[in-house]
């Protein structure tokens, strides 16, 4: 997102397994639940991991929808 911005990863239709955020396990497979975000501060790093629940297409955006809208998203295309 940049050097000053907040981003939230999300991928529309699926949940992610595991998130780990700036060097914490925030969920992981054991764990009740999963989560549908990923929130990061400027500079913040971290991973998530997911199984998605069927074929098709699954876009990703960071919730800054102006920038969704400017282009920043993408798409996971599963067979």
């Amino acid at each position: 997102m940049g050097p000053n911005r907040d981003s939230s990863f999300h991928v529309v239709g699926a949940q992610f397994d595991t998130v780990y955020r700036e060097g914490r396990w925030e969920s992981r497979p054991a764990d009740p639940g999963g989560a549908q975000v990923l929130q990061l501060g400027p500079a913040a790093g971290g991973f998530v991991e997911l199984t998605f629940p069927a074929a098709g297409r699954y876009p990703f955006v960071s919730h800054a929808m102006v920038d969704a809208e400017r282009g920043a998203r993408g798409l996971f295309e599963v067979r």
